[in-house]
């Protein structure tokens, strides 16, 4: 079965993570994607993952490392 190839911009909310769901902004808009199967190289300005459904080419430019997030993912107790 091929996977759909998406390229997004956006920006990373959480280092990504084989097993764990990839979060990132893109067009303003919380993107969650199901977990994360393989990751295939993190260069300057993009990041390449795959998740059970999709291939992914997230253009983060400069960096693709997470950004300091002012939304929190998870609610405090």
């Amino acid at each position: 079965m091929n996977k759909p190839f998406k390229t997004m911009e956006g920006v990373l909310i959480r280092p990504l993570a084989v097993g764990t769901r990839a979060i990132f902004l893109y067009a303003g808009r919380l993107v969650r994607t199901s977990c994360v199967t393989a990751i295939h190289g993190k260069m300057e300005g993009s990041v390449c993952f795959e998740t059970a459904d999709t291939a992914y080419r997230l253009l983060t430019d400069p960096s693709p490392e997470p950004a300091v997030c002012q939304f929190p993912t998870a609610m405090a107790a």
